[in-house]
């Protein structure tokens, strides 16, 4: 199975493990818009998406783990297994990123419906 990451794309899955919201300006775009489908949100710009990420992984304790990589139509389709403080915990999610000058520009994050038992505790 593929999991080979664009460079962009690693350094914000990354940044989930190690909650380090400061690196996503090396790989996102100042106008980029991410779209958590799971908490209907909708965040704008560089800035609100550090303040954003950094508040999920404070309050979640997120950790991430990719299990495959498709690319289809110019999209990059990541799925990860995500663990943390939260009711679903682990939970598969979609990550659906649109890249251009080797940022990222979109993401549409959409969690599994599928139920995940990976045989051990999180």
């Amino acid at each position: 199975m593929n999991t080979k990451l664009a460079d962009s794309i690693s350094i914000y899955m990354n940044s989930i493990n190690s909650n380090d919201s400061s690196v996503l300006g090396t790989c996102i775009a100042k106008d980029a818009h991410i779209h958590d489908v799971g908490e209907n949100k909708h965040i704008n710009g560089l800035e609100a998406i550090k303040k954003w990420r950094g508040g999920s992984n404070d309050e979640f304790k997120l950790k991430s783990e990719v299990t495959a990589v498709e690319e289809k139509y110019g999209i990059t389709i990541v799925t990860s297994i995500v663990s943390g403080n939260f009711p679903s915990s682990p939970h598969i999610f979609y990550y659906f990123f649109t890249i251009a000058d080797d940022l990222i520009t979109n993401i549409e994050i959409i969690p599994g419906e599928e139920n995940i038992d990976i045989g051990h505790d999180q």
